[in-house]
């Protein structure tokens, strides 16, 4: 697949969820995610096919994708894919999974300052004691 396959595949599915066709959105990006793409691309997809499955309440479907992009993304050191997991938990409510994701992202040594100042600030938000500023 080339570069122009590939946008050209990603707006359908981006135009697919604008109008609620999450289905077909899924549909498109389980082609790409099955295709010869390098495995940074596949982990994008991953992410938005999880981005997906939430808009369509399927949790558990969600978070096998972002698992999937994140083990797409380790063997290059990346780890937006886990970022984005552990804001997704953060909002499903499940604290204690976000925080110790978060928390690995701060003890990664290759996350740039700036990484490791977003993980921490959530990682405040987790902190805070429901009720009080």
């Amino acid at each position: 697949m080339d570069f122009d396959e590939l946008r050209a595949a990603t707006e359908k599915a981006e135009k697919c969820a604008a109008r609620g066709a999450h289905r077909e959105c899924l549909d498109v990006l389980a082609g790409l995610a099955a295709s010869d793409l390098p495995a940074l691309d596949r982990a994008m997809v991953s992410v938005y096919a999880a981005e997906a499955h939430d808009r369509l309440g399927e949790t558990d479907a969600a978070l096998a994708a972002y698992d999937r992009a994140r083990e797409l993304e380790a063997p290059f050191l990346r780890f937006a894919a886990t970022f984005k997991k552990a804001d997704y938990l953060l909002r499903l409510g499940r604290k204690d999974e976000s925080r110790e994701l978060f928390a690995s992202l701060v003890e990664r040594p290759e996350a740039t300052l700036a990484e490791r100042h977003s993980a921490q600030a959530r990682l405040k938000l987790l902190r805070r004691v429901p009720g009080k500023p």
